[in-house]
């Protein structure tokens, strides 16, 4: 029995080193016949440049399979991207028929890419340089010599971007592995794909979905190459820990597409959303806690073609039941969260994009928010909204876990609107012609923001607010800030604003601050603004401001900034020393009495000192005072605040005094101006 088996052991060992031997042999025994038919049959059918360094003939490179391997490939696309390269990497297989060899047309049944970069580009006409397939006709492919019989596609360690330019698009994925099976020989085949992502950015048009998540996906897509349609039947995607399933068809047309696709997350848990944001996100979502149920739908139907403007509808659709977010630390979390909302933009046309938010509501610690909201378009959008939210802002920031800014404070908002908003365009500006019809009721208290980008915080928030119009016309838009008060730094505002009606308005104010301005650019974003120096300021108004009846409120007020230096980002260098003294005072209501003083404006800018007193009274017959001394480069000076459409230049040297009045100089007694 013993001498049986080892007999046997014997036969199997030199049958499988027979094996082995004629694997290694094979492609010494047939070094160049397959090498040269796939060389011709690529200068017959594709129109890229096909370029490598070395091919090897193998059953190693994929073993059991024998391929015929070419090292270090690379190949162009097809026009307008003939110069580019589409496929390019450290190998690229044909996995070969082992019995065609021996026949005249050689079958090509698998293809193995290996860290490779995919470069899938189309340009705004809709061209894409993936298409270098000749094909031909019958008669020219029964005379190949080679012969496509694809059963399986497989990428390893690849990088691909697919950059559609005409949706715009721009889908990309590292570290990528595909696995495609069927019979890609026939007109019509199901292909069961299995593919994974290392990371996988998606960004349309300009805005970034997705950016470094995680994808994997299980898809089995229905093709038909006579009519290049394919059917997506069943395809489970998860990027990140959100399952995503598509369905749907899309067919390849040769100016576009024709898509109708379906792509559901399916109904899951709330923070499964969260898990396919950006990565810098990915610590604030591992110390968040989620509860709830969720899910997310997106449709695209109809037709796209770059070159006649035709664009699907896209829909999306958000709801979560019952949700809560509790930041690591909070005290209370944010809960009950209920979310119904859905985007609908008609052939991707924004103007005509339908916002609906039916219900977002939730709890704070036992306070409620609820929000209702309708907007359709964007250049002339009609608004429908309201709003009832009582936020305890320190408890929102930390249930949250906000990391950008520190917000603490008492928020009651009441909001109710319901019109269009329109504007136009006048002389190349646009201009606001109407406003929803609208009432908002709010109140701050104990308020602080912190943005954590800057230095100082604004403290002591306070205010109860309330604006309203009726009628739809920013004319009769009314406003007004009661108990206003905040600090900055070592200064402050305080005070009260009340405005009836923008055009012809009825003021009320009374305003003190006491600001050093360094402070604000330590506390907001001023861009590349800089300003420095004390500004004290004292506001006291009461009245109508109409310039039709010529009747101004009754005022007085003065401002003072001193030691100060303004830049703009427009002109490399600052005015400094500023000093400014003016004052404004008006006792009757109207334009008769009403006295601006500047006593004095001073500055140094482009190292010239200039200095300007100004009295002026009454506009409807202005009479004024008026002394300036120094030196003022006006092209430079108009520079710095961007002035254009004005070809002034040259030096203002000035050592004068005048006064007279606006009479006079209408009349021509200039006998009278001195």
């Amino acid at each position: 029995m013993k001498k049986i088996l080892l007999n046997i052991a014997k036969g199997i060992g030199l049958t499988l080193a027979a094996i082995l031997l004629l694997m290694f042999l094979w492609p010494i025994l047939f070094p160049g016949s397959a090498e040269e038919q796939i060389k011709r049959w690529t200068n017959e059918n594709i129109e890229g440049r096909l370029e490598f360094s070395a091919a090897r003939l193998s059953f190693f490179e994929h073993f059991p399979a024998l391929t015929l391997t070419l090292r270090d490939f690379s190949l162009t696309g097809s026009a307008p991207f003939q110069e580019d390269t589409l496929l390019s990497g450290a190998s690229i297989s044909f996995g070969l028929d082992i019995g065609s060899i021996f026949r005249e047309t050689l079958e090509v049944n698998a293809f193995y890419v290996d860290q490779a970069r995919i470069n899938v580009q189309v340009d705004k006409q809709g061209n894409a340089n993936y298409n270098i397939y000749k094909g031909g006709g019958e008669t020219e492919s029964d005379s190949s010599e080679t012969r496509l019989k694809i059963n399986g596609i497989y990428f390893e360690k690849c990088h691909l971007t697919y950059h559609d330019r005409s949706v715009p698009m721009l889908i990309e994925a590292k570290d990528f592995y595909y696995e495609g099976r069927g019979d890609l020989a026939s007109s019509q085949f199901d292909l069961q794909s299995n593919m994974r992502a290392a990371s996988f950015d998606f960004v349309y048009d300009g805005t970034a979905y997705f950016l470094n998540r995680k994808l994997q996906a299980e898809l089995v897509t229905g093709i038909n190459t006579a009519s290049l349609v394919f059917r997506f039947s069943k395809n489970n995607l998860l990027i990140n820990r959100l399952p995503v399933d598509f369905s749907g068809e899309m067919a390849i047309l040769r100016d576009g597409y024709d898509i109708d696709l379906s792509v559901v997350s399916g109904t899951t848990d709330f923070g499964n959303i969260f898990s396919a944001l950006p990565p810098e996100y990915d610590q604030w979502f591992a110390d968040t806690k989620f509860s709830g149920r969720s899910q997310i739908s997106v449709a695209l139907k109809g037709l796209y073609k770059a070159a006649t403007g035709d664009a699907p509808d896209l829909s999306l659709r958000l709801w979560v039941h019952d949700g809560s977010i509790r930041h690591k630390g909070a005290p209370a979390p944010l809960q009950h969260l209920w979310v119904n909302s859905s985007i609908h933009i008609p052939k991707l046309q924004t103007d005509s994009l339908a916002l609906a938010i039916d219900t977002l509501q939730f709890d704070l610690n036992g306070a409620p928010t609820r929000i209702d909201c309708y907007v359709k378009g964007l250049d002339q959008p009609y608004v429908r909204a309201d709003l009832n939210t009582q936020l305890d802002l320190a408890l929102l920031d930390s249930a949250i876990g906000l990391s950008a800014a520190d917000l603490r404070g008492r928020l009651d908002l009441r909001l109710h609107a319901d019109g269009y908003y329109r504007s136009s365009v006048r002389q190349k500006e646009t201009v606001v012609t109407g406003v929803p019809a609208y009432r908002l009721d709010g109140a701050l208290q104990d308020g602080f923001f912190h943005d954590k980008a800057f230095e100082l915080p604004l403290r002591d928030l306070a205010a109860v607010f309330h604006s309203e119009c009726k009628s739809g016309k920013w004319q009769d838009i009314a406003f007004s800030l009661d108990t206003i008060h905040a600090a900055l730094g070592e200064g402050n505002i305080a005070g009260r604003v009340a405005v009836e009606r923008l055009e012809n308005s009825k003021i009320n104010a009374l305003l003190r601050a006491r600001l050093r301005l360094d402070d604000i650019a330590r506390a907001v974003p001023f861009d590349a603004y800089v300003l420095k120096g004390e500004l004290n300021a004292d506001v006291k108004a009461d009245g109508r401001l109409d310039a039709g009846r010529k009747l101004f409120p009754v005022v007085k007020g003065a401002v003072q900034w001193q030691n100060g230096l303004l830049q703009t980002p427009y002109y490399p260098k600052p005015i400094e020393n500023i000093n400014l003294n003016a004052s404004l005072y008006g006792r009757s209501g109207g334009y008769r009495d009403l006295l601006l003083r500047i006593e004095p404006l001073s500055f140094s800018f482009e190292q010239q000192p200039f200095a300007l007193r100004v009295e002026l009274q009454n506009p409807s017959d202005w009479r004024y005072k008026l002394s300036a001394n120094g030196t003022l480069d006006l092209g430079r000076i108009y520079q710095v605040f961007a002035v254009s459409g004005y070809g002034i230049s040259g030096l203002l040297r000035a050592n004068l005094e005048v006064q007279g009045s606006e009479a006079d100089a209408r009349a021509g007694r200039y006998d009278r101006i001195k």
